[in-house]
Order: C-alpha cells, then sequence, then structure tokens
C-alpha cells in the first residue's frame, strides 16, 4: 500500500511539474504564442472571407451566365450572326461570355462560360479562338467536357492533323457519354476508312453497336459496318 501511495504522489508530483513547465513556457514565450494565435485567426478569417466571396461571385456569375446562354440559344435557332456577338461581348444590359470568364474566374461558371465561348466563335467563323476556349475548358461538367473534346478533334481534323484528331476523338470516346461518345466513334471510324485501315474501321464500328445500338440504329451505322467488315474481310 505504502509503495503504490508513494508512485501515486510521485506521479501527482510529476503531473504539477509538468504543468508549471508549460506555464512557463507560455509566459516566457507570450509574443511567440500571441503571434501564433493572430496568425491562426488570420487563416480563419481569410479562408471564411474567401468562401463568401466566391460564393457571392458564384451566385452573380450563375444570374449572369442565364441570359446569355439564352441569347445564345436565340442565335443558333435564327442563324444570327449578330446574336452571337451579343452572346460572347454582351452589352448595356447584359454580360457576355467573355465578359464572365473574365470577373467571375475563380468560379465553375467562368469555366462553363469558356465552353460557350467557344461555340459561339465556332459558330462566326473563328475556328482559333474556339480552339483556345475549348482547350482552356477543364473537366467539370462531364457532358460538355467530353463534347469539348469531340470538337477539338473536329477542329484538328478539319487542319488535316489527322493524329491530332485522333487523340480527342479518344477522349471524347473514354467518356463513355450516350449522346457524344457514339459521334465520336463514329468520326473516328471515318478517319480510319480515309486512311483505308478497314480492320479498325470495323472495330469501330462495331463498338457503336454493341455500347450504343439504340444511337446504332439512328444514325445508320449498319451500312458503315458492312462496307467495314467486306473491305476487312471479316
Amino acid at each position: 500500500m505504502a509503495n503504490t501511495e508513494k508512485l501515486g504522489t510521485k506521479n501527482e508530483n510529476n503531473e504539477v511539474k509538468s504543468g508549471k513547465k508549460w506555464i512557463a513556457f507560455f509566459r516566457n514565450n507570450k509574443k511567440l504564442m500571441d503571434g501564433i494565435l493572430i496568425g491562426v485567426l488570420a487563416v480563419i478569417l481569410l479562408v471564411t472571407a474567401f468562401y463568401y466571396f466566391r460564393n457571392n461571385q458564384t451566385k452573380k456569375a450563375s444570374n449572369a451566365i442565364i441570359s446569355s446562354i439564352e441569347i445564345y440559344n436565340r442565335a443558333l435557332s435564327t442563324n444570327d450572326t449578330t446574336l452571337f456577338n451579343k452572346a460572347l461581348e454582351g452589352d448595356d444590359e447584359t454580360d457576355g461570355f467573355l465578359s464572365i470568364i473574365s470577373d467571375y474566374k475563380i468560379t465553375k461558371t467562368a469555366n462553363t462560360a469558356k465552353y460557350y465561348a467557344a461555340l459561339c466563335y465556332l459558330q462566326i467563323g473563328n475556328k482559333e479562338e474556339s480552339m483556345n476556349y475549348l482547350l482552356d475548358y477543364d473537366k467539370d461538367e462531364d457532358h460538355l467536357f467530353y463534347m469539348a473534346q469531340m470538337l477539338i478533334g473536329d477542329l484538328y481534323d478539319e487542319q488535316k492533323d489527322v493524329d491530332n484528331a485522333k487523340k480527342y476523338y479518344q477522349k471524347a470516346i473514354e467518356g463513355e457519354d450516350a449522346m457524344t461518345a457514339p459521334i465520336a466513334l463514329y468520326k473516328l471510324g471515318m478517319i480510319y476508312e480515309r486512311e483505308n485501315n478497314w480492320a479498325e474501321a470495323y472495330n469501330t464500328y462495331q463498338q457503336i453497336q454493341d455500347k450504343y445500338y439504340e444511337r446504332y440504329s439512328e444514325m445508320g451505322v449498319d451500312r458503315n459496318l458492312e462496307r467495314a467488315k467486306i473491305k476487312a474481310k471479316k
């Protein structure tokens, strides 16, 4: 019993000594500890302010892009170049896609605006700017991202840059998006046909039949598959 009491007393003494050491440390380093505390509080305030600012920017950007997309859709239905330019550049009442990209850089909406800006440039014939914005578009919304990859493939194909065209069609196919992948596969198959690579053309068209049969039927790919099958001697 005595040994136990001594051990307990010894532990208590150690705890008291340890507590005194910490108190002494804080007293001797008060300025340092105050600085650390102020630094931590400053970081918390900065992070809070940033999230508040970003949320506020996101709301503004989301409201702004709705009008620009509406103008873009009107431009598509009327094929009005003036409206495509308005959707891009905006006016006194509307922020265009370019303003949204510039003014709300930290938001996801700015990224979406890059995609629509690329479409506008494509419609008015400025393919170089369209390519720039498509290449700058980050993977945020999967459907739009894979569509962007296919459009990049189209632009490279027009430039006779077949290797890059294939590369970006493959990226579009990897998403397995039911709307985009079958079209990208078809376009890739057509490249293989031009190259007289009938085995690859057949395999590519076969993927459309196997994975996207409804789209395969709608697109009439059976004719391409049959042609490639004969040429590849399958």
